[in-house]
C-alpha cells in the first residue's frame, strides 16, 4: 500500500486536500470518485527512505531460495493448485532452509487472515521490493502465475551471473588465502624452531614483527579470533549502508578496468529488473525507481530520481535520460525507440543481453590482470622474508665464527 498526497473539488465546488492510502495511483483515484471529489493533482507521498543502516537487510534471503521458491510457486498456480495450498506444500520441502520455510507458512498464515499475497511477501520483510510490487502487479493483473515464471526468470538470471563472478574470482582468492596461510606457518612454527636452533638471531624489523605477531597469536588467539569475526561482521554491515555503497563505488572507480566492469553490471541490472517489471504491469516511476536501486550505483540513483522529476513533468524517458549524461547512448536511443514503438519491456531485455555478454567479457579481463597480479606480489613477499631470514642466519655464522 501507498500514500498519496492530493487536491480536489468537493461536491460543493471547494477546494480540498489531503492524504489516501491505496494499492496504486489509479485506485486512490477511484476511491476519491466514489466520494464525489474531482482530482486535480495526485501525487505519492514517499516515506521509504532507507535509514543508515537498515538492520532488516541483513537477513535477507538468498537470490537462489527466491528463485526456486518463485519458479515452484509458478508452476504449482499455473497448473492450476491454490495460492493457499501450493505455499503450504513448498513450505514442507527440504531444499529450502528452515528459516525460508518459516516465512513461507507465515505467508501462509497471513493469506487465511485475508491479506493479499503482496502484502503477506511485504509483512516479512526479507522479500525486496521488486519482488513484491511484482507481485502485487501480478494479482492486481489477475496474471499471477505469469508474472511469477517471470520474476523465477530474473532472479535464475541474476544468480547464473553471481556465479560466474564468483568462479571467475575463485582462483585469485585461493591465491590470497594461500598467502595468508603461508605467512601463518612462517611465522608460528618455522621461525620460533629456527630461533630455538641457533639459540639467538640478530632481530632485524621484519623478524621482529614476526615474532611479535607469533606471540600475540599464541597467547591471544580467542580474542583475535572475536576480533576477526567482528570486523568481518562490521564489513558486511557497513557495505550495505549508503556510505559503504558510496565508498565501494569511490575505490572501483579509481582503476579503469573495474571502473569499466561496475559500470556495465550497473546498467545490466538496471535494463534487466526496469524490463522486467514494465512488463509485470508496474507503474513507470516505480519501475525506474526500483530499477535504479537494484542497480546498487549511487550515481546511477541520484539520475533516475532526476529522470522521474522530469517524466513527471511532461518529459519522455529518453530525453530525461539524455539529459544527464550517465545512461550510454546506446541505453538513450533504446529507450527511445521502446517508446515509439510501445515495446519498451522487449528493447530493454534485448539491451540487457548486450550488457550482460559485455560483463562476462569484462569479468574475464580483469581476472586475467588480477591472477598475474596477486602471483607477482605474493612471491615478492615470500622472497623479501626468504632474504630477510638468510640476512638474520648468515650475519649469526659471521659472529660464531
Amino acid at each position: 500500500m501507498a500514500t498519496f498526497k492530493y487536491t480536489a473539488i468537493d461536491s460543493k465546488g471547494k477546494r480540498v486536500s489531503g492524504k489516501i492510502t491505496a494499492p496504486s495511483n489509479l485506485e486512490a483515484i477511484r476511491m476519491l470518485t466514489s466520494r464525489g471529489i474531482t482530482v486535480v493533482d495526485l501525487s505519492e507521498v514517499r516515506t521509504d527512505k532507507k535509514p543508515f543502516l537498515d538492520i532488516a537487510s541483513l537477513f535477507t534471503i538468498s537470490t537462489a531460495e527466491i528463485a526456486t521458491f518463485s519458479r515452484q510457486l509458478a508452476t504449482m498456480v499455473g497448473a492450476g493448485v491454490r495460492v493457499r495450498d501450493a505455499l503450504v506444500i513448498l513450505s514442507e520441502q527440504p531444499v529450502f532452509s528452515k528459516r525460508f520455510r518459516n516465512y513461507i507458512r507465515n505467508i501462509s498464515i497471513s493469506l487465511e487472515q485475508g491479506k493479499s499475497l503482496a502484502d503477506a511477501f511485504e509483512e516479512q520483510k526479507v522479500f525486496d521490493p521488486l519482488f513484491i510490487n511484482m507481485a502485487r502487479a501480478g494479482e492486481s493483473g489477475g496474471v499471477l502465475d505469469e508474472v511469477l515464471q517471470r520474476i523465477a526468470s530474473f532472479y535464475e538470471g541474476s544468480l547464473a551471473l553471481q556465479n560466474e563472478v564468483k568462479s571467475a574470482m575463485s582462483y585469485p582468492k585461493f591465491i590470497f588465502m594461500f598467502a595468508v596461510g603461508l605467512v601463518l606457518v612462517i611465522t608460528v612454527f618455522i621461525l620460533p624452531n629456527l630461533i630455538a636452533a641457533f639459540g639467538t638471531m640478530p632481530k632485524t624489523g621484519i623478524i621482529n614483527f614476526l615474532m611479535a605477531l607469533n606471540a600475540l597469536i599464541k597467547t591471544r588467539w580467542p580474542a583475535l579470533l572475536a576480533l576477526l569475526a567482528g570486523a568481518y561482521i562490521g564489513y558486511k554491515t557497513f557495505m550495505k549502508t549508503r556510505a559503504g555503497r558510496s565508498l565501494k563505488d569511490f575505490f572501483g572507480s579509481l582503476i579503469p578496468p573495474i571502473r569499466v566492469l561496475r559500470n556495465d553490471m550497473a546498467i545490466e541490472r538496471f535494463c534487466k529488473t526496469f524490463a522486467t517489471l514494465i512488463e509485470s504491469g508496474v507503474g513507470l516511476e516505480d519501475a525506474l525507481s526500483m530499477a535504479a536501486e537494484v542497480s546498487e550505483s549511487p550515481k546511477l540513483i541520484k539520475a533516475i530520481s532526476n529522470v522521474i522529476e522530469d517524466v513527471r513533468g511532461g518529459d519522455s524517458v529518453s530525453n530525461a535520460m539524455a539529459k544527464q549524461g550517465v545512461f550510454p547512448q546506446l541505453v538513450v536511443s533504446m529507450i527511445e525507440t521502446g517508446e515509439e514503438t510501445g515495446r519498451i519491456s522487449e528493447v530493454m531485455h534485448k539491451v540487457a543481453a548486450f550488457y550482460e555478454d559485455r560483463v562476462r567479457a569484462g569479468i574475464k579481463r580483469v581476472v586475467s590482470l588480477v591472477e598475474p597480479m596477486m602471483i607477482i606480489m605474493i612471491g615478492g613477499f615470500i622472497a623479501f622474508l626468504a632474504y630477510t631470514m638468510y640476512t638474520a642466519i648468515f650475519s649469526l655464522q659471521q659472529v660464531i665464527g
